[in-house]
């Protein structure tokens, strides 16, 4: 995980150029509170990624070490040391990527977390870094029958930031339609542009995360042929990244806290995104389980929504524009300062910066909705960066 670590600066060349190239051609592809919250986004889910990492490390070691795959991969000449190794690796991680983000958008708890990369009306470089905090526990559950066959851990590591290094220049509308040949094979903006889309005719398409042949061949491929409108058929509305990671979750409670079909409640966990319990649906959806037919019910409803303008919601003046990005880059730079160095502190200690930092991003989520709470968030923040600065920076 230090690889996507490592090329962070490079992301934001890329999103730099893409601005200037906005900016040139007098496109809107950003707005600043919008990409304020991808980032922020993208910074918690790097806060809580190194915690569910070392977990599902220690899962995929005990499998590996448990499997006789390290045996088989050597009879076909794929150890280590064999470029087959890497190259076979690279194509069986990107399937079952394929298959974990498919599942992420047909199971209800899924989705839950997988919302929150869909969950921007915008499409841009920022995108790509808008991800859940609890993301790799999904998509690492998919990746542990490589443990089985035989790959180790640094090998699936390596393989999987590649993986998701990839996935990073497709999130662009920049780039239109590139070569034949390329687009046959790979996953390209246009692909992905109709996978972030809300109309009828694009959802639960191009699943892909490297290879665009899986969609291809399982029947989930669907090419650009208009301009996508992009984020989800009911809109958040809200720059919060705290509530863009939890909003799903809080209605699968609430479902199940407010339901009389208990089983129904529990069961539309496991169910696609739009079911719930009968006693909470509305009737004419009520028993749909299958995605088309919930589509085709929606199709006049969500092609209305289409039309509806992209949510724009200016914070504040430029002044609190520049002060929105301080309260963004400080927690930002010690997330990333405490992230190369959580191994030199205690379990209580690294915990209780977490906290802290979390709690500069649900600050930063109030002021990007224009809620200033001093007394009950400001402060107290305040008050916690200076701790950080105190406890961990004394001479």
């Amino acid at each position: 995980m230090r690889l996507i670590e490592s090329i962070v600066p490079f992301y934001f060349l890329l999103m730099i150029i893409e601005i200037v190239y906005t900016r040139i051609k007098k496109k809107e592809f950003y707005f600043f509170e919008d990409s304020l919250a991808d980032l922020s986004l993208g910074v918690l889910s790097r806060i809580f990624d190194g915690l569910v990492l070392l977990g599902l490390v220690f899962v995929y070691d005990k499998l590996y070490h448990l499997s006789f795959g390290v045996e088989t991969l050597s009879k076909f000449y794929l150890a280590p040391s064999s470029i087959l190794h890497w190259l076979v690796l690279f194509v069986i991680l990107d399937f079952l990527f394929y298959l974990a983000h498919r599942y992420s958008h047909e199971i209800k708890i899924l989705w839950a977390s997988h919302v929150v990369h869909h969950s921007s009306e915008e499409f841009n470089l920022s995108v790509a870094l808008r991800q859940s905090f609890i993301r790799n526990i999904g998509i690492g559950i998919f990746y542990l029958p490589l443990a089985l066959l035989g790959f180790p851990v640094e090998s699936y590591l390596i393989i999987d930031a590649l993986n998701r290094t990839y996935q990073f220049w497709v999130h662009t509308r920049a780039i239109h339609k590139l070569p034949n040949w390329f687009e046959a094979i790979f996953v390209t903006p246009s692909h992905h542009r109709v996978h972030h889309a809300m109309n009828p005719e694009y959802i639960d398409k191009n699943y892909g995360g490297v290879f665009i042949f899986w969609d291809k061949i399982f029947g989930t491929y669907c090419e650009e042929t208009f301009e996508p409108r992009y984020g989800l058929t009911t809109q958040l509305h809200s720059y919060d990244p705290i509530n863009a990671n939890v909003h799903v979750l809080k209605d699968l409670f609430s479902d199940l806290i407010h339901t009389k079909n208990k089983w129904q409640g529990i069961v539309s966990f496991f169910s696609y995104p739009s079911v719930r319990p009968d006693d909470l649906q509305a009737v004419m959806d009520r028993g749909v389980r299958d995605p088309k037919l919930w589509l085709s019910h929606h199709y006049l409803e969500l092609t209305n929504k289409v039309h509806n303008p992209v949510y724009h919601k200016a914070s504040g003046n430029i002044l609190y524009r520049v002060f929105l990005l301080i309260q963004f880059v400080f927690p930002t730079t010690l997330t990333l300062y405490f992230l190369k160095r959580m191994h030199l502190y205690s379990l209580l200690e690294v915990s209780s910066v977490f906290v802290l930092l979390v709690f500069s991003f649900y600050s930063l989520g109030k002021l990007l909705e224009g809620k200033k709470e001093w007394l009950s968030v400001e402060f107290p923040k305040y008050f916690s960066w200076l701790f950080l600065l105190l406890y961990f920076f004394k001479s």
